[in-house]
């Protein structure tokens, strides 16, 4: 087996070989079938590693004929973090699914909304002075506020809109670019009061499908004395990658990527857009910033490009119908030279009035995320979005 593990063959850009520590995994499991069949890892440069099998059924669909489909198992060597990806799984028929629109629920969730400008002012809550004067934070159409049921020490909403309700592919890049602004605004007030509370995050979950409770667009900042649990591993990681490569992974994979282009999307100024070999979701774009590791780094040049490649990524997900999604940041507490703050996007569930939620024991008991859409397609996709 050692022998097996070792046995490398070198081919354009890609080494393929026979991964030990994933056959020992094998092994472990007691699988039926003979390994040796079934492993297959494709490394990108060594940062990632790919098995593919096949699994077998008579399709019911097809008169009961025997029905082969890959499962590609793709790992992300840095974190250890996996997914597997089954693209036949988007045929799938989907009882919930009642093909009904959100218009009603648009209309309905409009009546009395607290984040529409004639109740802004008298229902949503207001920052202590200590930590912003005037209450709330105001730039162009948002607003920035306390969160009233906070799952953070430092937990605001800001707006994006004034308008009640964007597609997508509504969203101006003012807007954006707005939001963005005002939300760094909080971040640098949280930190002049609390030298403890480094670790910023900018989401956004876009419809009822992405976890948001109101419909108005809207965003989340929070600001912990500690990173989550996937920031600290990223953030680990790099700098023990840092340590024992000398140089940024990040930027590492950003040159891989671009040379073998199946997943690069393009630049937008000090911005570069990908598509994750090891997706957290259906469709995931990936921005990797170049030259800032923090949210505290970014200037305006900076707040310019990571807008307009947001703007670009809603864009380009119109064309897959997509309507909702979870966006979110991970950033390093100050500049950092093992690390590059990076901001990634994925698609969720149409909303209406009945779906099939994407997320299911695997995503939320195993922490393995299974993917419908090949990163690789998308890519090939949406790439003309970015030129």
């Amino acid at each position: 087996m050692e022998q097996a593990s070792k046995n490398v063959v070198t081919g354009n850009r890609l080494k393929r070989y026979i991964c030990l520590s994933s056959l020992q995994a094998l092994i472990v499991n007691k699988p039926r079938h003979n390994y040796q069949n079934l492993l297959e890892v494709i490394n990108l440069r060594d940062l990632f590693s790919k098995r593919s099998i096949e699994s077998e059924l008579r399709n019911p669909t097809d008169d009961f004929n025997l029905e082969t489909q890959e499962i590609e198992y793709r790992k992300e060597l840095l974190t250890g973090r996996a997914c597997r990806i089954n693209v036949k799984r988007s045929e799938r028929k989907k009882q919930a699914q009642t093909g009904m629109g959100y218009s009603e629920l648009i209309e309905l969730s409009a009546k009395n909304c607290y984040f529409c400008p004639t109740n802004i002012k008298t229902a949503t809550p207001m920052f202590p002075s200590s930590l912003v004067p005037e209450g709330r934070i105001k730039l162009g159409e948002t607003t920035v506020f306390p969160n009233l049921f906070p799952f953070a020490k430092y937990h605001a909403v800001a707006t994006v809109s004034r308008q009640h309700f964007l597609g997508i592919d509504e969203f101006t890049l003012r807007q954006i670019q707005d939001t963005v602004k005002a939300s760094l605004k909080y971040f640098h007030c949280v930190r002049s009061k609390d030298q403890k509370a480094v670790y910023p995050i900018f989401s956004w979950n876009f419809l009822p499908p992405a976890g948001a409770s109101v419909i108005h667009p809207h965003v989340q900042l929070t600001v912990d004395e500690q990173p989550t649990n996937l920031a600290w591993l990223y953030l680990s990681a790099c700098k023990r990658y840092y340590a024992k490569h000398k140089e940024n992974y990040w930027m590492h994979l950003l040159e891989i990527e671009k040379q073998e282009g199946e997943r690069f999307l393009g630049e937008i100024g000090g911005v570069s857009w990908i598509t994750s070999y090891v997706p957290l979701g259906n469709d995931e774009i990936c921005g990797v910033f170049h030259d800032v590791s923090s949210l505290y780094g970014l200037d305006d040049t900076s707040i310019s490009d990571l807008s307009k490649g947001l703007k670009r990524v809603f864009t380009a997900y119109t064309l897959y119908g997509v309507h909702s999604f979870n966006l979110s940041t991970f950033s390093a507490s100050s500049e950092d030279e093992s690390f590059r703050l990076i901001v990634r996007i994925i698609a969720r569930p149409y909303p209406q009035s009945y779906y099939n939620n994407d997320a299911g024991y695997m995503e939320r008991l195993h922490e393995e995320v299974i993917v419908e859409s090949m990163p690789e397609k998308v890519a090939s996709d949406l790439k003309e979005y970015f030129g």
